[in-house]
C-alpha cells in the first residue's frame, strides 16, 4: 500500500484508496479494483494478544471468538476486531476487583452483533463518559439513565441521515440535533464521533459506518412502542412500503429512495438485535413504557417473517439479510413461525462464508458455531444453492453435519464453482453414505481430484436417493439407475444455468472485475473443450452459444487489463 501511495510501485498507475467498500468510486475509470481482506486467523490472535496487558484475559477472549462464527468472521476484520476486544473485556477480568465491571453490565458475553456492539457502546459512556459520577458496579440502567439524553441525541442524528446516506456532517448538522463540537471533545462521543479535517472545513463522522448503524437502531429500537409501528417500519427499511399511518419519530418525515434500500440491511440486523435487548430488560433507563402488547411482539414478527418467505419472490440478498434478522432477534417464539416457509435459498455468487451458520440461526434461536453443528442442526431447506461464493473445506465439513443429521431435507444441494478441494470431497461422500433426502447434487469445478474421490464409491454404493450427481463415470457400474453427468455439456438445464451465470457477469461490472469468476469461465471453457465437437441439437446450440459470450468475456477482460 505504501508503494502504490509513494509510486514506487505502478507509477504510472492512478490509485483510489478508501476505508469504506461501499463508496460510490467512478469504478468505470479504473481496470482493476481490489479489496484488502483483513486479518488472517493466526493475525487475530495476535491482534487479541496484544490488546490485553493480562494474557490470561487475551487467551480467554481469544477462545471465546473462535468458539463463536458470529464474532469469528467478524474478527477478521481489524476496525471490528478491536470493537470486539473492547466489548469483551468487561466480561473477561482475571483480576478480582474488576469483578464488578461485568456485574454492572448484567448481561452474558456478546454472542451476536447487536450485542457486541451494545457491550461496545456501554463501555465508551461508562469509562469515557461518566467518569466521577458512576462507580465500577453501578447498575447499567443508571449507567445508560445519565446518558440518555445523549443517546438520544447522537441516535436521532444516525438515523435521519443514515435514511440520506449521509455520513459526514459539519458543525451546524451537529448543532441541528442538540450536538456541539465541545461535547465531542469532552464526552464519550469522541469515542463515537471523529473529527475530520476536508479542505478548510471541519467535519465530523462516526467512527464508522456500523457504528452509525448500531446508533441508529438504538433509536429506533426506544422510540417505537407498538406492534404496529414496529411492523411498518420493517416493512419500510426492508420493502420500501411507506408507512401508512403513524405518529412515531423514526417513521416521519421518510427521506430515502426505495433503490436505496440495500443500505439498511446492516441497520435492520442491528435493529432486530436492539428490539431483543428492549423486550428483554437490557435497554431499561433508556425506555420507561413497554411496547403494546409486548409479550405478542415475537409471535407477531414470526408471522411478519413467515409471510415475506412465503409470499414475496425474494432477490437472494433481501433474503440473507431477513435470516441475519433472524439471527440477531433469536427467540424461538418468532423462528418456529418462519422456519417452515424457509424450503428454498439461493446464494449464489455472494460472500457467504458464514451462511451456513446464518442458515440454521433462522431454524434455531441459539447461534450455531461449527463446532456444534452436527449436534444442532435442524434443516429445513429443499434446495440448496451455493454457487461461486469461494467456500473451502471447511464449508464442506459444515455441510457434511447438516446431511449427516437425521432432521436434514435437503433435495438439491449446488456446490459448483468453490474450492471444496480433495478434503472436501472425502468428507461429503462419508456424509452421503448415510443421506436419504439429497436427490441432486451439483459438485462441478469444486476442485475434488482424484485423491478426493478415493472414498466416492464405497459410501454412494450405500446411498439410495440420489439420483443426478456432476461427478464420475465409474458408479454406473454400482447404481445403473444413478444419472451420472460427466460434464455440464450433457445436461441441457446445467447449459442454461451455466448461461444465465454469464449474463449475470456480463451485466455486473464487480462480478467482472473478479478474478475468481475470470478463473471459473477459464474452467467452463476447459469443459466445453474436454466434450468437443457435438452433433447438432439442443444441447450442441446452447454450448456453443455459452463458448462464444465466455470468450467475448475473456476477450474484454483481457482489453480492459491492457488499457484499449
Amino acid at each position: 500500500m505504501v508503494a502504490l501511495v509513494k509510486g514506487s510501485l505502478l507509477p504510472e498507475a492512478s490509485v483510489i484508496i478508501t476505508t469504506r467498500p461501499s463508496t460510490e468510486a467512478p469504478k468505470r475509470f479504473f481496470q482493476r479494483c481490489c479489496v484488502v481482506l483483513g486479518f488472517e486467523e493466526d493475525q487475530v490472535k495476535e491482534y487479541t494478544t496484544k490488546f490485553y496487558k493480562d494474557s490470561e484475559v487475551a487467551q480467554k477472549v481469544y477462545d471465546y471468538i473462535v468458539n463463536n462464527d458470529n464474532l469469528f468472521v467478524l474478527s477478521f476484520i481489524p476496525l471490528y476486531c478491536y470493537i470486539i476486544c473492547t466489548a469483551m473485556a468487561e466480561f473477561f477480568s482475571s483480576q478480582p476487583n474488576n469483578a464488578g465491571e461485568s456485574k454492572s453490565l448484567e448481561l452474558s458475553p456478546p454472542r451476536t452483533v447487536s450485542e457486541v456492539y451494545f457491550c461496545y457502546l456501554f463501555t465508551a459512556v461508562k469509562h469515557h463518559g461518566l467518569k466521577g459520577r458512576t462507580e465500577r458496579s453501578t447498575p447499567r440502567s443508571e449507567v445508560l439513565s445519565l446518558a440518555k439524553q445523549q443517546l438520544m441525541k447522537l441516535g436521532k442524528l444516525a438515523y435521519e441521515n443514515l435514511l440520506q446516506k449521509k455520513i459526514l456532517f459539519d458543525k451546524a448538522d451537529l448543532e441541528n440535533y442538540g450536538v456541539t463540537p465541545a461535547d465531542v471533545q469532552s464526552t464519550f462521543l469522541c469515542h463515537i464521533l471523529q473529527p475530520i479535517k476536508e479542505e478548510t472545513v471541519e467535519m465530523f463522522s462516526f467512527f464508522h459506518l456500523t457504528v452509525q448503524e448500531h446508533l441508529a437502531a438504538l433509536y429506533c429500537a426506544i422510540n417505537l412502542s407498538s406492534q404496529d409501528d414496529i411492523i411498518q417500519a420493517l416493512d419500510f427499511w426492508c420493502f420500501g412500503v411507506r408507512p401508512s399511518s403513524s405518529t412515531a419519530a423514526p417513521l416521519q418525515n421518510l427521506h430515502l429512495s426505495v433503490d436505496k434500500l440495500e443500505s439498511l440491511q446492516m441497520f435492520t440486523r442491528f435493529f432486530m438485535g436492539m428490539l431483543r435487548a428492549r423486550l428483554s430488560g437490557h435497554l431499561e433507563g433508556l425506555v420507561h413504557s413497554p411496547i403494546e402488547q409486548e409479550d405478542s411482539i415475537p409471535n407477531r414478527l414470526g408471522l411478519w417473517f413467515r409471510d415475506q418467505f412465503k409470499t414475496r419472490e425474494l432477490e437472494n440478498q433481501v433474503a440473507l439479510n431477513l435470516l441475519h434478522c433472524l439471527m440477531e432477534f433469536h427467540m424461538k417464539e418468532t423462528t418456529s413461525f418462519a422456519a417452515p416457509e424457509i424450503t428454498k435459498l439461493n446464494l449464489s455468487v455472494m460472500d457467504v462464508n458464514p451462511a451456513f451458520c446464518l442458515m440454521h440461526a433462522g431454524m434455531d434461536p441459539n447461534p450455531l458455531t461449527c463446532k456444534t453443528a452436527k449436534n444442532n442442526v435442524d434443516q429445513k431447506f429443499l434446495s440448496f444453492s451455493l454457487r461461486y461464493n469461494c467456500l473451502d473445506k471447511q464449508a464442506a465439513i459444515l455441510e457434511s453435519a447438516i446431511l449427516k443429521s437425521n432432521e436434514c431435507q435437503v433435495k438439491k444441494l449446488f456446490m459448483c464453482g468453490n474450492n471444496l478441494g480433495p478434503e472436501g470431497g472425502l468428507e461429503l461422500w462419508n456424509a452421503l453414505e448415510n443421506n436419504n433426502t439429497v436427490e441432486e447434487l451439483y459438485l462441478d469445478i469444486t476442485g475434488i481430484t482424484e485423491r478426493g474421490t478415493e472414498n466416492i464409491v464405497n459410501c454412494l454404493s450405500k446411498n439410495t436417493s440420489l439420483k443426478t450427481l456432476t461427478r464420475l463415470k465409474e458408479l454406473e457400474k454400482r447404481r445403473p439407475e444413478l444419472r451420472i453427468i460427466a460434464n455440464f455439456v450433457d445436461d441441457l438445464g446445467l447449459l442454461q444455468a451455466y448461461l444465465d451465470w454469464v449474463e449475470e457477469i456480463r451485466t455486473d461490472r464487480d462480478q467482472m472485475d473478479s478474478v475468481k469468476n475470470a478463473d471459473a469461465l477459464q474452467s467452463v471453457l476447459k469443459g466445453l473443450q474436454v466434450a468437443g465437437t457435438m452433433e447438432k441439437g439442443a444441447n450442441a446450440e446452447k454450448a456453443k452459444e455459452l463458448q462464444t459470450k465466455i470468450e467475448e468475456l475473456l476477450n474484454y477482460s483481457t482489453e480492459v487489463i491492457r488499457g484499449k
